[in-house]
C-alpha cells in the first residue's frame, strides 16, 4: 500500500529562496508539509515574498508576537527563530490565521519531542503530514540540523511500513545530495529510524501537520 500526500503537488526547493535559503530548511520543509496536507500555501506570499516559503520567513524573523516567544526559549537569542521548532511552529500557525487560512484559535501545526512512529503514521493515513530534523551526510560531510518533511509512506501486505514518503528540499540523500531533486523520496524505515532525531528511544521529535479542513 502506497500513501503519498504530495502526489501531484509541487516541489519547494530551499536552494532558490530569497531568504537564508542555506538556512531555510525549516521553513520550506514546513511549507512542503503544509502543501501535502492540502493548504492553499501559495495564499501565503505576497508582493515582496513570491515564494511562500520566504514569506513564512520573513514573517518568523519580524513579527513580535513571535518574536517574544522566540526569546522565552532562546534568551540570549544565541539561534534564529526560524531554527527553534517551538517558534516555527507557533509562527507557523500565526501566520496561517493571519493569512486567513485558520480559524482564530485552530492550529494546524502541533509540535512535540516525543511523537510516537505510530502517530506520524496515522497523521500520513489521514491527509496530513510531518516535519521532522535529522542528521544527513552532504558530499562526505555531515550536515547538522536538516529539516525535512514526511508527505507518505509504503507498507507490505501484513501493513508493516517499509518506507517514509519524504520532500527533502535540498535534495536526494541517497545520493549525498549530488541529485538536487528531493520530490517524493523513498526513505526506507531504518534510513529514518537511525537519520531522524530520536527523543527517549524510538520516540521522533517532530511536528504533525494536520489535514486541511474542507
Amino acid at each position: 500500500m502506497t500513501v503519498n500526500n504530495s502526489e501531484h503537488k509541487p516541489y519547494y526547493t530551499q536552494r532558490n529562496n530569497k531568504l537564508k535559503s542555506n538556512g531555510a530548511c525549516n521553513v520550506t520543509a514546513m511549507i512542503a508539509a503544509l502543501c501535502a496536507a492540502g493548504y492553499a500555501v501559495e495564499t501565503l506570499a505576497n508582493e515582496q515574498y513570491a515564494q511562500p516559503e520566504d514569506a513564512l520567513m520573513r514573517f518568523i524573523l519580524s513579527d513580535r508576537r513571535v518574536d517574544k516567544v522566540w526569546h522565552e526559549v532562546d534568551p540570549a537569542g544565541r539561534i534564529p527563530p526560524n531554527e527553534w521548532h517551538p517558534v516555527l511552529a507557533y509562527g507557523t500557525n500565526l501566520y496561517l490565521r493571519e493569512c486567513g487560512l485558520l480559524g482564530e484559535k485552530e492550529n494546524a501545526v502541533d509540535w512535540g519531542e516525543k511523537r510516537k512512529v505510530s502517530e506520524i503514521v496515522q497523521v500520513l493515513k489521514d491527509g496530513g503530514a510531518a516535519v521532522l530534523s535529522g542528521v544527513f551526510v552532504a558530499q562526505g560531510k555531515k550536515t547538522i540540523g536538516h529539516v525535512i518533511a514526511a508527505v507518505g509512506y509504503k507498507s507490505d501486505n501484513a501493513g508493516e511500513i517499509t518506507h517514509f514518503i519524504i520532500d527533502d528540499s535540498w535534495g536526494d540523500y541517497r545520493t549525498e545530495y549530488a541529485n538536487q531533486n528531493g520530490n517524493d523520496i523513498e526513505m526506507p524505515f531504518a534510513d529514518f529510524m537511525r537519520l531522524c532525531r530520536s527523543c527517549n528511544g524510538d520516540s521522533k521529535l517532530a511536528h504533525l501537520v494536520r489535514k486541511a479542513l474542507a
